[in-house]
């Protein structure tokens, strides 16, 4: 089987398993059991799929979910040390497409922001920013080029950056990196990618050689949450944050079983 098609299937597979996933085929379901006049396995195929889609779109449950993630590595703040490098994985903007005239940043460009901010206030004297193009994604720029730009937009000089644009997930941008830093031994790099990807992102990069130290950013856990029925009433952020936070962990366990943790 072809990298390629593997690659697809880590991406497809995994929708049957999320909250949207199962809610869909239950529907199918109903409609499957309507046509067939069982309407009791219809009546039981309903319920569990509004008590799926309610309980994934409570804000109260999208927030503990995302925080199994989150809580595992805080903010540094001004405990986060400095390096020579940081490296800032990819996922956080897409290259500029017809109509947008610009790259469209993503839900997770806080990782570009906070890596030129770690150059800015001195933390790092150069970064490594790796993301490359998906098969199906021909005719645009990689995103590693893309996060060049965009960093120095941001006040980081070229000469600063490198540029690892062939990796399609975090395995690769270890790969990549290594690549890049002429493989081992490494000195201590900072790690840039979202709070809730640390978890899987660290333990690969760390397996890969690199003294990685933890530098998240993109924190989505809400500490506001005002306990009122409000919080218990379905939220469209809210279902998206569960699925997210599942679709982490799901990627976490499947690198572990390949043996890439």
């Amino acid at each position: 089987m072809s990298s390629e098609l593997l690659l697809l299937l880590s991406k497809v597979l995994p929708l049957a398993l999320l909250p949207e996933g199962i809610v869909t085929l239950a529907l199918a379901g109903v409609c499957l059991a309507l046509l067939l006049r069982a309407t009791r396995v219809a009546g039981v195929l309903a319920v569990a799929a509004l008590a799926i889609f309610w309980v994934s779109a409570l804000p109260v449950f999208a927030n503990w979910a995302m925080d199994t993630l989150e809580r595992q590595y805080p903010p540094a703040g001004a405990a986060l040390p400095r390096a020579e490098i940081a490296i800032v994985l990819g996922g956080a903007v897409s290259a500029a497409r017809p109509p947008h005239p610009t790259p469209e940043l993503l839900e997770s460009a806080d990782r570009i922001w906070y890596a030129a901010h770690l150059y800015r206030s001195g933390h790092v004297k150069r970064i490594v920013a790796v993301g490359g193009l998906l098969p199906w994604e021909a005719g645009v720029r990689p995103e590693g080029e893309v996060m060049r730009d965009m960093l120095i937009t941001l006040g980081v000089p070229a000469e600063a950056i490198e540029v690892g644009a062939a990796s399609r997930n975090t395995y690769e941008n270890a790969t990549e990196a290594q690549s890049i830093l002429r493989g081992p031994p490494f000195e201590p790099v900072l790690l840039v990618t979202s709070a809730a990807h640390m978890p899987r992102a660290l333990a690969i990069f760390r397996k890969a050689g690199f003294p990685a130290v933890p530098a998240p950013c993109d924190f989505r856990v809400s500490n506001r949450l005002t306990t009122t029925v409000l919080d218990w009433l379905p939220q469209a952020g809210a279902f998206a944050m569960t699925s997210s936070a599942i679709r982490e962990w799901m990627g976490y366990y499947a690198y572990r079983w390949r043996g890439w943790l």
